[in-house]
């Protein structure tokens, strides 16, 4: 199972299993890391600079100034060498929880009870998941979703149960699907919104019929929320933290990554009740001790600066987002897709029949095309026959790219 999951696994590699633990050979490298790791490799062969990627959800713009002015003066402060509090910079919480009040519509958050800092969102996710799910507890999963959330899942011993997504409604969320998988061993339903790999933007309607069922069914709802800022074509960005009756079984995680242009600086966060937090935290301590002291200092610039930058990094996404749209549209032959309302990603769906094993078909598209896209499987059964493409990296790299994949699927045919 591991291998089917694994493009590393399908390129050839062998893994060992001698002393190593047997949750461990269950789980994977994300395949959204693994493409990159074998485009490393072909291009010690073809010399570096010359695969073009729509692989993993690197902005291409670089971090504000102010944010890096906001670093150079803490290398000079005593304390950034040392641990800050385990949850994290009282002013950073503090800030947060303000952030969250004004763009969520949360109330009354207790910053230094209900927020924690993190190594980035995805190791909030991890301590919520460590928090609520024991071995052979169940999450959904509403799929095509996340990739590292399947093996977040698997790792703390946990199953993913996938419930489908409607594809020809934009991805849209199917809360009765997810309804009909829970069963006694079900502790959570886990999901990204804006959703990557989709790009797909949960209304509110949906949002409060999957609250309505985690009230019901005594579920904990986890969200990761990396992408709040980047929505398209008037789609709104709501979070079902907002709503009151549900306040003590949301776990909320967000990222600085993406927003500010800091996927290096390693730096999230979680919001949840503070009866949950608590728990959290041990398992934050137990993993991490705390975030890095740089990057809360980075991120304390970030929110408490100028957001010109941020309007900046959504326009030139929406351009993006339109450019590989547009280039899509000459290959309707060879691909289909749903048009993104979030994110800068698209999920699109392979037209030719001899190509629907996804992970086969990413291989070859980078061996032969030397363009990095991913496999669909990769994001649950119901993404395989399709392949992921981020529009976030430059925008010089669209054209080409597509004119690579259009020869691929050419000759393919």
């Amino acid at each position: 199972m591991m291998h089917q999951r694994s493009a590393l696994g399908q390129s050839g590699k062998q893994f060992r299993a001698h002393n190593i633990s047997q949750t461990v050979q269950k789980i994977v490298i994300s395949p959204i890391k693994e493409m990159s790791i074998l485009a490393d490799l072909l291009e010690d062969e073809i010399g570096h600079g010359t695969v073009i990627s729509f692989g993993q959800g690197i902005p291409y713009f670089d971090t504000p100034n102010h944010i890096k002015d906001a670093i150079h003066t803490a290398l000079h402060e005593p304390d950034t060498a040392k641990y800050t509090l385990e949850p994290g910079i009282t002013e950073l919480r503090e800030l947060l929880a303000r952030h969250l009040e004004q763009s969520r519509g949360i109330s009354r958050i207790q910053a230094k009870q209900e927020i924690m800092v993190t190594a980035g969102c995805q190791e909030a996710v991890a301590c919520a998941l460590r928090s609520i799910i024991d071995p052979g507890d169940e999450v959904i999963l509403p799929s095509p979703c996340f990739a590292s959330h399947i093996e977040q899942v698997i790792q703390f011993g946990g199953t993913p149960v996938f419930a489908p997504l409607v594809e020809k409604n934009g991805w849209s969320l199917d809360v009765e699907a997810c309804a009909r998988r829970v069963t006694p061993k079900t502790k959570a339903i886990l999901f990204s919104n804006p959703s990557n790999p989709t790009g797909a933007v949960c209304g509110v309607s949906e949002l409060r019929a999957l609250a309505d069922l985690a009230k019901e069914k005594n579920l904990i709802m986890i969200t990761d929320e990396t992408y709040d800022f980047l929505t398209y074509d008037a789609a709104a960005h709501r979070s079902p933290a907002a709503f009151e009756d549900v306040r003590d079984r949301v776990i909320l995680c967000g990222s600085f990554s993406k927003k500010y242009a800091m996927t290096g600086y390693r730096v999230g966060y979680a919001y949840a009740d503070k009866g949950i937090i608590d728990h959290m935290l041990k398992v934050h301590d137990a993993l991490t001790i705390c975030a890095p002291a740089i990057s809360q200092k980075a991120a304390i610039a970030a929110l408490a600066g100028p957001q010109d930058s941020v309007q900046d990094f959504r326009e030139k996404l929406a351009e993006n987002r339109k450019n590989m749209c547009q280039n899509l549209d000459t290959l309707s032959d060879s691909l289909s897709y749903q048009k993104p309302r979030g994110a800068y990603y698209i999920l699109a769906k392979i037209l030719h029949p001899e190509l629907q094993d996804s992970f086969q078909t990413a291989l070859r598209i980078l061996n032969e095309a030397r363009v990095i896209v991913i496999p669909g499987a990769a994001f649950g059964p119901q993404g395989e026959g399709h392949v992921r493409l981020s529009f976030a990296g430059e925008p010089n790299q669209i054209p080409e790219g597509f004119r690579r994949l259009a020869a691929f699927f050419k000759d393919a045919s």
